[in-house]
């Protein structure tokens, strides 16, 4: 999301005579676009600050700018703890850019974090800007159909960043898809907190994977994050039937215990989520799974953290996004009884993260010599005869003995393997 808002950004800079460089001492205009999803992820942006007080004090016309969820949720502090800061703005103001620049040039110091009309600031916003330095332009897209999110579970504070839910219209977010696949999109990832629950003009989520599947020349289409309790048979059926929707899912657990489950308000029992994955493999059966989880919970015991590790066992995911928890400002667990000890949460994450890499070594084990279709997205460091792409079901992939180009769909054969990614031939005719 925050990487979808940045290209947003950086189009409307475009418009203002700005040009993106890969050099800070080079720019007259640096722009921190935060998250706060986790407290580590805060503490790097005052860091940053600090490492860009030298550049402003070389230059003192250099303008810096924080934006993002930290700054939806610091506001003011932010200014008043970082002097070099000329302006802070929230998730819902970056189109201001240009306003709260002029402001700056005037000599003020800018914050602004009010709510703004989603669907108003989005529609009609067709962005034609990719970073300058990436090495797939165009061939991989973000496209943002929500924000904000009404679950309001007890350890996030999206609904307090981003705000509640709101879905984009359906006309707009097939346009902006249409847009993108002109100027040589392949793969477009739909973004939203809980991007399932998606609901417009009458279309839901899955009415709307339908509608994309028909753009002609978009050949994959990925989505997260979905909510467990929004997935359901009808969007099984969309994975299995529709031929640009990739075999591949992501679906946050959080946690293998009913007892953390309802501390931290996810709305299903283990079992129910059991049951959506079983759904899943019952119509894809080589449909890849991915999760979120977050070990040291409050009140996460010994025998909860158990039931953890065999929930990964059972479901073997192919990949895992893992994390201490964190307190974040103002959500309910931060104020719960029994805060676990960081060491605690340590050696939990380290034991969580060695069982998954010994579920993803098998797996991967299990799919030497099959066949993939691989997205080409770039060179391979240091292998002028490499590329790196990913399968449909979002292996990373290393294809040796090829001269395929950035945006190649090649059917390549398994042939190897290391800790992060699959290796592989390309398929002679």
């Amino acid at each position: 999301m925050n990487e979808y808002d940045t290209d947003k950004m950086l189009k409307v800079l475009q418009g203002d005579n700005y040009t993106y460089t890969e050099k800070t001492d080079d720019a007259d205009l640096i722009i921190l676009n935060t998250c706060s999803v986790r407290e580590k992820a805060e503490q790097k942006v005052y860091s940053l600050l600090g490492r860009l007080r030298p550049l402003k004090d070389k230059n003192p016309n250099l303008v810096i700018g924080v934006g993002g969820c930290v700054a939806q949720q610091e506001g003011r502090n932010i200014l008043d703890r970082a002097k070099t800061v000329d302006m802070v703005f929230g998730t819902d103001n970056l189109f201001d850019l240009p306003e709260m620049l002029e402001d700056v040039r005037q000599g003020n110091r800018v914050l602004q974090t009010e709510r703004k009309a989603y669907k108003q600031k989005v529609r009609n916003f067709i962005p034609d800007f990719t970073f300058e330095n990436t090495s797939t332009p165009g061939v991989k897209s973000y496209l943002s159909i929500t924000k904000g999110c009404n679950n309001f579970c007890t350890f996030c504070i999206v609904p307090t960043t981003r705000g509640l839910e709101v879905s984009r219209e359906p006309e707009n977010i097939l346009l902006e898809a249409q847009s993108l696949v002109s100027q040589g999109t392949k793969e477009i990832c739909l973004l939203g907190q809980n991007v399932n629950s998606y609901r417009a003009n009458g279309m839901d989520f899955v009415d709307l994977l339908y509608h994309l599947n028909e753009i002609q020349g978009l050949e994959r289409i990925r989505f997260t994050s979905p909510h467990p309790k929004d997935f359901n048979e009808d969007l099984a059926n969309a994975l299995k039937n529709l031929d640009s929707v990739c075999e591949q899912l992501h679906l946050p657990l959080q946690a293998g215990s009913d007892q953390v489950l309802r501390r931290m308000k996810r709305r299903y029992t283990l079992a129910q989520y059991l049951e959506k994955v079983d759904l899943l493999r019952a119509k894809v059966p080589h449909a890849t799974i991915s999760t979120d989880m977050i070990v040291g919970f409050p009140g996460e015991t010994d025998a909860d953290f158990q039931k953890t590790l065999e929930a990964i066992e059972q479901v073997r995911f192919n990949q895992i996004y893992a994390f201490k928890f964190s307190i974040r400002p103002g959500t309910p667990a931060g104020n719960y009884d029994g805060q676990v000890e960081e060491a605690v949460k340590v050696e939990r994450l380290r034991t969580l993260l060695e069982t998954q890499e010994r579920i993803v070594k098998d797996i991967q084990n299990e799919l030497m010599g099959s066949e993939q279709e691989v997205l080409v997205e770039g060179a391979y460091p240091r292998e002028p005869e490499s590329r790196a792409g990913r399968s449909r079901g979002h292996h990373s992939v290393v294809i040796r003995n090829t001269d395929a180009k950035v945006g190649d769909l090649l059917k390549v054969r398994i042939t190897g393997a290391k800790k992060y990614s699959l290796e592989a031939e390309p398929m002679v005719a």
